[in-house]
């Protein structure tokens, strides 16, 4: 099994981290706060690195999974950042939610060093010994994604080959744009229900067994029926930026979002009034809140 660097333990990086070393790879982990990578090292036998760069050096693929593009860019251009150190021949795959403008400037930057690079973005939910539940949307070169397929396996089903370089990311923004479209269409239908006399739990029953019971209504239906009381897992600030990038997309390509384009108003009128750190869902407290 070829060496792993995995960057970025949060809500997403950290499960997947762990199915890769349950999967048996050798992997170095790296995180911005230095002492999870250490705690995550100690509880899975793998090796913690202090810096990209530590991580990269002797790594045969260069994982990443990041908050936004500014975290991805600083992790390979900053102070001892990946690129100080990427071997030749080593794959890096970002799997985070990033511009293709973002993508194709790192592509083209690692492949001076006879690397190559591939945006592989994920959809779905994620736990540890669960990677079933991610789609993975890689696009870049088919040898590369062809080296690492049977690791992006361990990661999610089905992982599919989009296209060149970008592809990944534009179909990831295209799926976050309906992913947060539902989140708003749920949040105000329930908050609806509720106003009309109807149970929070009894409705959103109604939704978990009607013609809109699609996978997001059924796995977020915890953090919509108990707000606070369960781990945020997608912050509201991040669907914000999903969108940007999104209408950013659209505007370049000539496609019109005036849907994403009304959502994104709301969610920033709901960061103003202090839910930026709120889970998704808690855009329902908002319209709670509005309507108070």
């Amino acid at each position: 099994m070829g060496k792993i660097a995995f960057l970025g333990l949060g809500r997403m990086g950290l499960p997947m981290a762990t199915n890769l070393a349950a999967s048996g790879h050798p992997v170095t982990v790296w995180n911005r706060s230095p002492g999870k990578a250490a705690d995550f090292a100690a509880e899975h036998g793998v090796t913690a690195a202090e810096t990209p760069s530590r991580a990269a050096a002797d790594a045969d693929i260069v994982i990443t999974m990041l908050a936004d593009d500014d975290a991805l860019l600083d992790a390979y251009l900053g102070r001892d950042g990946v690129l100080e150190s990427l071997p030749t021949g080593a794959v890096a795959i970002d799997m985070g939610t990033v511009s293709p403008e973002t993508v194709a400037r790192l592509h083209g930057l690692v492949a001076v060093n006879g690397c190559a690079f591939l945006d592989a973005p994920v959809s779905g939910s994620v736990a540890a010994a669960a990677a079933a539940t991610l789609t993975i949307m890689a696009a870049g070169d088919e040898e590369a994604f062809a080296s690492v397929r049977d690791v992006l396996a361990d990661l999610g089903d089905p992982v599919l080959h989009l296209g060149p370089s970008g592809a990944g990311s534009a179909m990831k923004l295209a799926v976050n744009s309906v992913v947060h479209s539902l989140n708003g269409a749920v949040s105000e239908a329930l908050v609806l229900a509720e106003r009309a006399g109807i149970e929070r739990t009894t409705a959103y029953s109604v939704f978990l067994n009607s013609a809109i019971s699609a996978p997001f209504v059924h796995y977020r239906q915890a953090a919509f029926e108990r707000p606070g009381e369960v781990p945020v897992a997608f912050r509201l600030a991040l669907a914000a930026k999903d969108l940007r990038l999104a209408l950013a997309l659209g505007e370049h390509v000539g496609a019109p979002l005036p849907q994403a384009q009304a959502n994104l108003g709301v969610l920033e009128r709901a960061v103003r009034a202090g839910f930026a750190d709120h889970d998704e869902s808690g855009l329902a407290q908002y319209f709670r809140a509005m309507s108070a």
